[in-house]
């Protein structure tokens, strides 16, 4: 049969047979050469390596709404969200997250700086919730 195959159907046999390994190679290596991946990696593992330490901040009365991850923006950078009472805890949560040597640049964009009777509404229903589980 390989005698009657024209040298054109030979190659178009060769390139449909390599394509779906081709694929697969694609999408399996592409993520390895993206930047932001790579970095979005390198934060999410931070994270988790200094989470004894962001525990026990966390503990401070001031810092039970704020969340750490790893945001998108900038090619990938260890981010907060969450809800502060007051710009000093905000200054202190920044310096936390810089003394802790991250990956990429901190942002915290998405803390906001309620005022102080607002955070103690949350604080309390926070507290009620805990109390009825």
């Amino acid at each position: 049969m390989a005698s009657k195959l024209t040298p054109r159907a030979k190659r178009l046999l060769v390139i449909a047979a390599a394509t779906p390994f081709v694929c697969l190679l694609v999408l399996w290596a592409a993520p390895k050469f993206n930047s932001q991946s790579r970095n979005l990696a390198a934060v999410r593992q931070h994270i988790e390596s200094i989470q004894p330490q962001w525990d026990e901040f966390a503990k401070a009365d001031g810092f039970q709404f704020v969340e750490l991850y790893a945001y998108t923006g900038g090619s990938g950078m260890f981010a907060a969200s969450g809800y502060v009472p007051s710009e000093d805890h905000l200054a202190k949560l920044k310096a936390f997250m810089e003394s802790t040597s991250p990956p990429r640049p901190v942002d915290l964009g998405a803390v906001q700086v309620l005022e102080p009777e607002a955070f103690e509404v949350m604080r309390k229903a926070k507290e009620a919730e805990q109390n009825t589980e």
